[in-house]
């Protein structure tokens, strides 16, 4: 599978060129995503009681939290809320 490149190194001998399949971005970044999620490991009320913490109690801070691109890749799931 290795082939020679064209041109020579300054020392006159040939470089073998290899080449490698690359995993897609976004496989590898759900992979990552679901071991940081399975290492802690929370409920869905948890992780709402933190986004009501953190926003104050206000409701559609508490939704825009929760349902933001972030919080899916932290915990490696979508939150869906529907109403």
């Amino acid at each position: 599978m290795a082939k020679r490149t064209a041109g020579k190194t300054s020392g006159g001998a040939t470089v073998r060129r290899q080449g490698r399949r690359v995993m897609p971005t976004l496989r590898r970044t759900a992979k990552r995503a679901r071991v940081v999620a399975q290492k802690a490991q929370l409920t869905l009320g948890e992780v709402i009681a933190a986004a009501f913490d953190t926003a104050g109690g206000e409701m559609s801070g508490v939704l825009e939290l929760v349902t933001s691109p972030q919080m899916t890749r932290a915990l490696g799931r979508r939150i869906v809320v529907e109403g």
